[in-house]
């Protein structure tokens, strides 16, 4: 009989050991890889989600009328919901509180760090029943309008970081900041000129402006020289959303929102409840009615063709034509049915 010694029993033993420790090490390993793998492929699904988000910048003139105070609310609720990621609120107004005021609205919707721009060369200065006591009454980030960025510089910021044909410009006020960024050059954001990184990165323009077949409406007339330019030196596709269709009117219960919602207040010293609906529609549409959304029976487009601008006193026409590159909404849902979907957006409350 052969006898092992001592040393070699050890040694088999610690062979054993390490062979177990090996086998342990290996397989820790094994699950701390498929965890990173799992860890990295949910980030990679979730980036994929947010990628497929409607990317959405608001341009806004928040002075002389309420609805754009509407509508920026109804883009939080939107946004809080997942329908919609907001990259940017662009203030196409002179009027130094309109800006305080927005970021009054975005700070209450937990969006304190929401881009903001700041028309600084020449514009429409208007009077405003809410933006100031908006600004004064309630807390946000900017002091004042002088420290929100220049308006044309945000936008080629905010373009220039977007993949490609991905953002909705959506403007509920003057175009007077469409037209300057038209008419930008290139900048340390991109070396495309304006016209350029539109037609690279914007997909759709919805423009809530004009009166169809015709009419005069304010976001078109105020500024006439910049709508001129800015429709008809723009690349790509413009919807309009009229003033004919925005007539309904929401917010009977706009005062039951708490106190400390900035919306209700602003509608309070607006002092027209309930009121029309012009900003909030196109809103509405923007978000819930394109690619065949759940808001998308509300209206049908028109055929394609131009919205043409008076240059003696901004008013507009539509003509048809094949060829053009402007379409306009014509609401055949009822203005029941659209009312309750605003006001129900208007009323969310942030979490």
């Amino acid at each position: 009989m052969k006898f092992l010694s001592t040393h070699t029993v050890n040694r088999n033993v610690d062979c054993h050991i390490t062979a177990e420790k090996m086998t342990k090490r290996i397989i820790q390993c094994l699950i701390a890889l498929i965890l990173i793998i799992n860890l990295s492929a949910c980030d990679k699904m979730a980036e994929g989600d947010k990628s497929n988000t409607l990317r959405i910048i608001l341009d806004t003139d928040m002075e002389s009328d309420v609805d754009d105070v509407g509508a920026l609310a109804m883009l939080h609720a939107l946004a809080d919901f997942g329908e919609t990621e907001i990259m940017g609120v662009i203030v196409c107004a002179k009027n130094p509180w309109s800006i305080l005021c927005a970021d009054r609205i975005n700070t209450y919707f937990n969006r304190e760090n929401l881009p903001l721009g700041q028309l600084r060369g020449p514009g429409v200065d208007r009077e405003s029943a809410y933006a100031r006591g908006v600004a004064e009454e309630f807390p946000g980030t900017l002091k004042s309008s002088d420290d929100a960025p220049e308006a044309v510089d945000q936008y080629r910021r905010i373009l220039a970081m977007q993949p490609d044909n991905s953002v909705v410009i959506l403007s509920i006020g003057y175009l007077t900041n469409l037209r300057d960024l038209i008419n930008s050059g290139p900048d340390r954001h991109s070396s495309l000129d304006g016209r350029q990184l539109v037609d690279r990165k914007v997909r759709l323009w919805v423009c809530m402006g004009g009166q169809f077949p015709s009419g005069r409406e304010a976001n078109i007339r105020w500024d006439t020289e910049a709508s001129i330019e800015a429709i008809d030196k723009w690349p790509g596709e413009i919807i309009f959303s009229g003033w004919e269709i925005g007539l309904m009117d929401t917010g009977a219960d706009i005062l039951d929102l708490p106190e400390s919602n900035p919306v209700r207040r602003a509608y309070q010293l607006f002092d027209r409840i309930p009121h029309k609906n012009w900003d909030q529609v196109a809103v509405l549409y923007a978000v819930r009615g394109l690619n065949d959304g759940p808001a998308a029976h509300y209206w049908q487009l028109s055929g394609s063709g131009r919205l043409v601008i008076d240059p003696a006193d901004g008013s507009n026409t539509w003509e048809e034509d094949p060829a053009g590159p402007h379409r306009h909404l014509i609401q055949v849902g009822s203005d029941e049915e659209i009312a309750r979907e605003i006001d129900e957006l208007m009323m969310h409350l942030p979490e």
